[in-house]
């Protein structure tokens, strides 16, 4: 049976424990954080002599923390709870990204259990910060399709591009149900929105060269969702299964007023 961690620090760094526990209930936690102390400062700091702080020192982490949650039994439920245990009381790194006190999509500790369950050719094609990404916005990976798309692109992926990407297919999803789409259907559609991103990125930058006193130009990321919008727009009006290079040039020039 999986243990309920209730364990917190009062104002001393003491270990406190909430609620009503037996005796044998308490040495279990303390078996288990004894044994987080000891085996996630050396974890980490074996993988990171391997790894640096690279994508793959996520990925290996997250195989350790997987055997970890296996060995002690950790449920669903539990695992915000296990994560937080971690960086409380086991962890020796300085993680200063704010996670959110109740969110479990940016835990540290989770996204890298999360990335783990990837193949590792799928992990490499993107940085860790491109994975936080699509792993902060659980809409863009509801279709756990994504993953197969991503392994199928050529290289590694730009990371401005993957910025916007990620923009626009948070845009797209919207109210929509990808399940429906075939995996070619999919594929097409997630290769659109990057020929889409891509082409914004090339316009903008010529058109601020070429406008370098436009309003625009400080309020790029405005811009950037009108055009995607208007793509979409323009998607719909044609009828269209994806969006096109003439669409985005369209929605490029009635923007821009070109």
């Amino acid at each position: 049976m999986a243990v309920n961690h209730v364990v917190s620090l009062d104002s001393e760094g003491h270990l406190i424990y909430k609620g009503l526990l037996t005796a044998k209930e308490i040495a279990t936690i303390d078996d288990i954080l004894n044994a987080l102390k000891a085996e996630i400062p050396q974890i980490e700091a074996d993988l990171e002599s391997v790894y640096g702080q690279s994508v793959m020192y996520k990925y290996n982490l997250g195989l350790f923390l997987g055997s970890l949650l296996e060995k002690h039994g950790i449920t669903i439920a539990e695992r915000r709870r296990f994560w937080d245990e971690i960086k409380t009381f086991a962890t020796k790194e300085d993680r200063k990204r704010d996670e959110g006190a109740n969110s479990v999509t940016r835990s540290f500790y989770q996204q890298c259990y999360i990335l783990s369950q990837q193949d590792k050719e799928v992990v490499e094609k993107l940085t860790w910060r491109q994975w936080q990404d699509i792993l902060d916005r659980v809409g863009n990976r509801e279709d756990e399709r994504i993953f197969q798309w991503i392994r199928q692109v050529p290289g590694k992926i730009r990371e401005d591009d993957w910025r916007e990407f990620e923009k626009a297919l948070h845009l797209y999803l919207k109210g929509k149900d990808t399940s429906v789409f075939e995996l070619d259907e999919l594929f097409a559609i997630y290769d659109s929105l990057m020929m889409m991103v891509r082409i914004w990125r090339s316009k903008f930058k010529e058109f601020s060269e070429q406008h370098p006193k436009s309003a625009k130009i400080k309020t790029k990321g405005t811009w950037a969702k009108k055009y995607y919008a208007r793509c979409f727009a323009l998607k719909k009006e044609l009828r269209t299964k994806v969006i096109t290079e003439d669409i985005c040039n369209q929605a490029f020039s009635e923007l821009m007023d070109l």
